[in-house]
């Protein structure tokens, strides 16, 4: 049974992967309607930023983080960020 901080953090982590999701999708309509290549490479990168930053907290609340999990999280927010840069100056 969930105690109470895991059910907050799960809403939570919800929300923020609800929010995320949508702006994802913004960014990737707008690709869809203007064709320009850096909004693809954008979305990708909130992508990977997004389920980056989530990863650590839906492991912790399934009871199976471990230091390889938060190790891959840590890349994968260091590919969105630099997916998002690549984006922004190329």
């Amino acid at each position: 049974m969930y105690d109470y901080y895991q059910l907050l953090t799960l809403t939570l982590t919800a929300i923020y992967l609800l929010i995320g999701g949508g702006f994802i999708i913004y960014i990737y309509d707008s690709y869809k309607r203007t064709k320009q290549i850096f909004m693809l490479y954008l979305a990708v990168g909130f992508f990977f930023l997004i389920i980056g930053a989530a990863l650590p907290i839906l492991s912790y609340t399934a009871a199976i983080i471990d230091k390889s999990t938060v190790v891959i999280a840590i890349l994968l927010q260091i590919a969105g960020l630099s997916t998002i840069f690549y984006s922004i100056v190329k």
